[in-house]
């Protein structure tokens, strides 16, 4: 799981990003966006884990990577965002 991230230099209001875990595992129409993740590192942003690894992971879809002061009031929808998948996957595990 991911511990630290790069937040968004227009997204810096409280301390914590939220991932919307809406149809997770595998109802991908529910897919949503709460909080945006950074894309200064050639549209990747840099995560710590929670074992002691980072690594910088870049986004595929563009509507994670709306421009700065751009972004949609959250929850927005985004049905089949990879991305989406990605930060639930390394959000939290099923039980």
């Amino acid at each position: 799981m991911f511990v630290f991230l790069d937040g968004r230099q227009d997204q810096l209001i409280y301390p914590g990003f939220l991932t919307d875990m809406a149809g997770y595992p595998n109802q991908p129409s529910s897919y949503a966006m709460l909080d945006y993740p950074n894309m200064v590192h050639n549209l990747g942003a840099s995560f710590s884990f929670a074992d002691g690894r980072a690594e910088i992971h870049r986004w595929h879809d563009p509507r994670t990577t709306p421009p700065i002061y751009q972004i949609p009031p959250a929850p927005t929808a985004s049905p089949r965002n990879l991305d989406v998948v990605w930060l639930q996957d390394h959000a939290t595990r099923p039980k």
